[in-house]
């Protein structure tokens, strides 16, 4: 395992497993979810897996492999369960281990029009966290006569990668459609070459999607730098459509990823004036069923944070950054309405106040947008909301002022771990709840840098939170931080500004400081606002960080679901639906054995 993860983020394969015989880049976190346990490795020197983690490589160097494994060791097959499985995984630990890719060379089927699965509702939860899957459309073109794609591929949230020659052309056998396919790559003749030196040449779409996966990570990389945000699916592709390559037959375009990304480099947004805004939700509600009402937070139109509320009334308090000097729209939605055995649940908003402007519920800018956020069946503000909505205050400028330049400041953790089942420890880097960066701890004791902006001359809560402890098969994982370097104080974890707060981040179970974290909680130093001058040298930049409640515990402890996998009950015969995989190609598919799909075959060229 790799103990760090990647500056461009993590990209996961989900894949038939590794091989010694290949480049396994950065391994940040492998599970085989056909075997339940938490190894990859495979006999098969050229296992499909390796190939296309190999090539992902050799596009993008520098990201981390994240390798989920859902075939037995021979790659013979594959279930939709498990491939379920993998992508539920995927979900969950989306944001902890900052994956920014998946790849899925898995196929079968020949869909028409747009298509779901099983898998559909994973997709779809990736992509809205901006997570891109990219499937491979499939190896049954029968000369384009057939237009049609991998069912997978036809899946409306993943893109779908047909095969092309590289020089505008299709081979006989690449499965597309002018509907479906969202881009081309080149699958044939693709060269990979191995740890020994050996080069190889492979073919099919299962070595097209690779070059596209490794172009989102790259490209995913270069927005987050200039924008602090990541591309959704249909600007990666607006992009890819205006900088790609026009193909002889038309409504196709192939991949150019040295001029998308040189696109990228010229579109940076002009920058604009900060508010470090905190908004504060006064509410109370009424329960039914035992579940109490449910809110969240958003500013025009994107989430901040949530929170459940109970019967007594209490401030919610969420921080975020937003365009200063300009209106916008504060919005608590309503989401979980119910009526219960008699029992109506309820949402009562007794004040919004913003920057310590206070709006009143039934003030004339504030509007109650019942059902879903559109525009429609809009009524007066009222404190009761007894139907799911939104209310809707519409703030004005004044309540967004620009805030002070902020300090520029380096934070480094020097810590090591004690892994357990193949698996390292993980921390996340907070900075007052707010998630600034993560790292994963191998055995030897190593500095994670970062580096974020912070309101100068003011005092911070810089927090190392540990979230993925486990003891598997009498391995006990935990994580040890030797030292926190904030703009070069050196802060050890036993000085009396050092706090270990156990479990989550809600000011309870509380000891002083330690090195050895046994337990999933946070570090917390108390940093004194002299340590972030407004005048500070720190180097580096970062965007700022995420906005994250900073009420509940939801929204700043992410706790993994790697202790439950290592825990997964065994996969039952009859769960498992057995599929060809032919040759390399790697396009299986639950629905369809896919005997007539032309195989990737791979054959070595002779090395210079």
């Amino acid at each position: 395992m790799s103990n760090s993860s990647a500056s461009a983020g993590n990209v996961v394969v989900i894949d038939s497993g590794l091989s010694s015989a290949w480049n396994t880049g950065r391994l940040v976190y492998q599970h085989d979810f056909y075997g339940n346990d938490n190894d990859v490795m495979v006999a098969n020197a050229n296992t499909h897996g390796a190939l296309v983690t190999a090539e992902i490589l050799e596009n993008a160097p520098d990201v981390g492999i994240i390798a989920l494994k859902v075939m037995p060791d021979d790659g013979s097959g594959a279930s939709e369960a498990n491939i379920e499985k993998a992508l539920q995984w995927v979900v969950a630990n989306a944001d902890a281990y900052n994956i920014t890719a998946v790849n899925l060379s898995l196929g079968g089927g020949a869909q028409t029009t747009a298509a779901t699965t099983s898998i559909s509702d994973e997709l779809a939860a990736l992509a809205a966290k901006r997570v891109l899957t990219v499937a491979a459309a499939g190896n049954s073109g029968d000369g384009g006569v057939s237009q049609s794609v991998s069912s997978y591929s036809a899946d409306v949230n993943q893109i779908c990668v047909s095969a092309s020659t590289g020089d505008g052309a299709f081979p006989s056998w690449a499965q597309r459609s002018p509907t479906l396919t969202d881009v081309c790559a080149d699958g044939t003749d693709v060269r990979i070459t191995n740890l020994s030196g050996v080069t190889y040449t492979a073919n099919g779409s299962s070595f097209a999607a690779p070059a596209v996966t490794a172009a989102v990570a790259k490209a995913q990389q270069a927005w987050v730098e200039q924008t602090g945000t990541r591309l959704t699916q249909s600007e990666f592709l607006d992009l890819a459509r205006s900088t790609g390559k026009a193909m002889g037959t038309a409504g196709y375009f192939e991949l150019d990823t040295d001029a998308l990304l040189a696109k990228i480099a010229q579109s940076a947004p002009v920058s604009t004036a900060q508010s470090a805004t905190t908004i504060t939700v006064n509410a109370s509600g009424a329960p039914a069923g035992g579940v109490n009402a449910h809110f969240k937070l958003l500013v025009d139109g994107k989430t901040v944070g949530h929170a459940t509320v109970d019967s007594a009334a209490k401030d919610y308090s969420f921080t975020t950054n937003l365009t200063a000097d300009q209106a916008h729209k504060v919005q608590v939605q309503y989401d979980n309405d119910g009526f219960v055995n008699g029992q109506d649940r309820n949402l009562f908003v007794n004040k919004v106040t913003i920057n310590g402007t206070a709006h009143s519920p039934t003030a004339a800018n504030v509007t109650y947008d019942k059902g879903a956020l559109d525009g429609k069946d809009v009524v007066k503000g009222q404190s009761s909301m007894w139907w799911g909505g939104t209310l809707v205050v519409d703030a004005p400028a004044k309540d967004f002022p620009a805030q002070t330049a902020p300090a520029n400041t380096t934070i480094t953790v020097n810590a090591s771990g004690a892994a357990a089942g193949g698996v390292n420890a993980h921390f996340n880097l907070l900075v007052d709840g707010q998630k600034v960066g993560e790292g994963v701890a191998g055995t030897a004791a190593k500095d994670f840098a970062f580096a974020t902006n912070l309101t100068a001359d003011q005092a911070h809560k810089v927090q190392v939170q540990y979230d993925n402890d486990a003891v598997v098969n009498g391995q006990d994982r935990s994580l040890f931080v030797n030292k926190v370097t904030i703009n070069g104080h050196a802060v050890a974890p036993t000085a009396s500004n050092v706090t270990y707060d156990k479990g989550a981040l809600d000011g309870k179970d509380v000891v002083k400081g330690q090195a050895g974290l046994w337990w999933n909680g946070t570090l917390v130093v108390d940093a004194d606002k002299s340590w972030f001058p407004s005048s500070g040298t720190a180097s580096g930049s970062g965007a700022m960080a995420s906005a994250l409640s900073a009420d509940g515990q939801d929204t700043v402890w992410q706790h993994l679901v790697a202790q439950g996998l290592e825990a997964a009950a065994p996969v039952h015969a009859d769960a498992a639906l057995s599929m060809a995989v032919l040759g390399l190609s790697g396009d299986v598919h639950a629905h369809a054995a896919l005997t007539d799909h032309h195989p990737d075959p791979l054959h070595p060229f002779d090395v210079a």
